[in-house]
């Protein structure tokens, strides 16, 4: 399992610094097989990927945060307005997704990953639409992006992206902004996932794996460097697109392991 720990790591702290997001795409579906080709069931293994996955992001997005701003891709005003409330909903979700079904939590992930993927592939900057009146809804957008986070295991940072460039920010500072929210979220994901199994066993944490958040959080940590750079001087349309194929793919997939298949 450690060659898959590391693979997955490195993938999702690359594409958590070129697109601001959390990286739960790739980590929980690979987190989800691996668990159960161990011999967990399908409950304990989907609520074990996804607390583990918002776990490690709490450090990949510090890292992918860091570097960005050194390369000025950060709005600090909105940064400000949206930790607090992206950290409230990821703890809320967290605690609400340790308590239900683990088939709803791995429909909302193939959900998620759908639209985004959708979102990737069409989305061009020069189209997208300034609403200046949303400037007004931080609040309600920071406690959605850290709820939405929680309950599908990914998506709040590509929430937070969505709606900053919708408010006038251009591509690279909502990235940079975003990948900063991360931060709160995971660690209110982490308390919500923390809590609710009982006290650390076997390198567990309620529903954290400390043995793959060691492991994901080192590799993810040194690929979200390499990540930042991509989109800082690489055309990111195209590895937008890419992503975006990628993601349909796992939510294919996902969704299969849904229905059974």
């Amino acid at each position: 399992m450690l060659l898959t720990y590391i693979l997955a790591g490195l993938a999702a702290g690359f594409f958590a610094g070129t697109f601001g997001i959390g990286g739960g795409a790739i980590v929980i579906p690979i987190l989800i097989y691996a668990y159960k080709a161990a011999g967990m069931n399908a409950t304990e293994a989907i609520r074990l990927a996804f607390g583990t996955s918002l776990a490690t992001m709490a450090f990949t997005g510090l890292s992918s945060f860091l570097s960005h701003v050194k390369r000025r891709n950060v709005d600090f005003s909105w940064f400000k307005k949206l930790f607090f409330p992206a950290g409230i909903g990821s703890l809320v979700g967290g605690l609400i997704a340790a308590r239900i079904p683990g088939v709803w939590l791995e429909l909302a992930l193939s959900l998620m990953l759908g639209y985004f993927g959708i979102k990737l592939l069409l989305q061009k900057e020069e189209h997208i639409k300034t609403y200046f009146l949303l400037k007004k809804l931080y609040l309600f957008a920071g406690f959605f992006s850290g709820l939405t986070y929680s309950l599908a295991g990914m998506g709040g940072a590509s929430v937070l992206t969505f709606y900053l460039t919708h408010t006038g920010l251009n591509i690279r500072k909502a990235i940079g902004t975003a990948t900063g929210i991360i931060l709160p979220i995971s660690v209110g994901a982490i308390i919500g996932f923390g809590i609710t199994a009982g006290m650390p066993h076997n390198w567990r944490w309620g529903y954290i794996d400390l043995y793959a958040l060691l492991f994901l959080s080192i590799c993810s940590i040194l690929a979200s460097k390499m990540g930042v750079r991509v989109a800082s001087a690489l055309p990111v349309a195209k590895l937008r697109k890419a992503f975006g194929i990628f993601m349909f793919l796992l939510a294919g997939k996902t969704l299969l392991g849904v229905i059974g298949i």
